[in-house]
């Protein structure tokens, strides 16, 4: 059993990148989306989708990766539970706000038909009652339609779901090990068809507290193919351009197989004050990014369009980032020993 400590610095430069790649995804998804029914994606539009989930995929696993190892330093639970919720639903609240405040009222402000291929149309739908529940709640109100908000809350929703499940999963991991995890496939995918969709992303947070509690041991000069051919299987979604649930979990594989790498082999540019930094502010840049998107869009798309104005706004949503996540840090410091030992998408 792992007793290293829950903080793995160069986790924290990937983190960063992870989210970026999300923010580039997003731009690209400003005017194209697979299921949308527009015309083909160009080779650059198909690789900068390709992106974002994998992205939050690798985060699912390492969120169970860096829990476990908390939970195992220091097992009681109510504290961990309720750093969880100081650690999620600030930024998770923050962006809601951003979304309904900022996200919305820009997006119908825009020329209908401006990019009917993107995301900026669903901004533009009707809020249902279910819809303001859970996005004012993060998903524990009942599940909502996140694209009408902000689209990447659907995955903070799912991190405080699996954050009250995963004591007991670190439990049965300690006890049975990673037998656990092909016997949460099917009870996962049971749950997700019967009862909650979530329920079929389980798995992958099972595979980061495995990979936490019973570590696997390679030798080092196996550890960076081990990362490659995780990073391929990642970006298979290139060749495989689906969103379908179950094939996260082969996605899953791919992210255990980098963070087996990046943790063995601490990549100096992961360690770099620059992807440090980038890091530290990468739960904010997730929660908060897609909101300054729109609002770049908005502003600058009669003179630059609307895929340039998102990459113009994607230094904007650094230093959006950076401004909230200091207002964020210096609030009261309850439950920060355990907060600051959590992994988050994006944080």
């Amino acid at each position: 059993m792992s007793t290293l400590s829950s903080r793995i610095p160069a986790f924290d430069g990937l983190r960063g990148l992870l989210a970026l790649a999300v923010v580039f995804s997003h731009v690209v998804a400003l005017t194209f989306f697979p299921w949308s029914g527009g015309p083909a994606p160009t080779p650059v539009q198909a690789a900068g989708w390709s992106l974002g989930a994998p992205a939050v995929d690798t985060f699912f696993v390492l969120s169970g990766w860096v829990v476990a190892l908390s939970l195992q330093r220091r097992p009681a639970v109510w504290p961990y539970l309720l750093a969880r919720l100081r650690r999620l639903a600030p930024l998770g609240l923050l962006g809601a706000a951003l979304g309904l405040l900022i996200a919305r009222p820009l997006a119908q402000a825009l020329p209908d038909g401006l990019a009917p291929f993107g995301l900026l149309p669903a901004l533009t739908e009707p809020l249902t009652a279910a819809d303001w529940r859970g996005t004012l709640t993060l998903g524990l109100g009942g599940w909502f339609e996140a694209g009408r908000v902000n689209a990447p809350l659907w995955s903070l929703a799912v991190e405080l779901y699996a954050s009250v499940l995963l004591p007991g999963v670190v439990v049965l991991v300690q006890r049975i090990g990673w037998p656990l995890l092909p016997l949460s496939l099917p009870l996962s995918l049971g749950a997700g068809l019967l009862l909650f969709w979530p329920a079929q992303l389980l798995p992958l947070f099972v595979l980061g507290v495995c990979l936490a509690l019973h570590p696997l041991t390679l030798p080092r000069r196996r550890l960076l193919w081990v990362g490659v051919l995780g990073l391929l299987v990642l970006l298979s979604r290139l060749l495989v351009p689906t969103d379908e649930h179950l094939y996260r979990w082969v996605s899953g594989l791919g992210a255990a197989g980098v963070l087996l790498a990046v943790q063995g082999l601490r990549p100096r540019v992961l360690l770099a004050p620059w992807a440090q930094w980038l890091g530290a502010r990468s739960f904010a840049l997730y929660a908060t990014h897609l909101p300054v998107l729109v609002a770049a869009v908005w502003l600058l798309w009669p003179v630059f369009g609307v895929t340039a104005a998102g990459l113009i706004g994607v230094p904007l949503s650094l230093l959006a980032a950076h401004l909230v996540h200091r207002v964020v840090d210096r609030l009261p410091a309850a439950f920060h020993p355990l907060a600051r030992r959590t992994s988050a998408p994006g944080g």
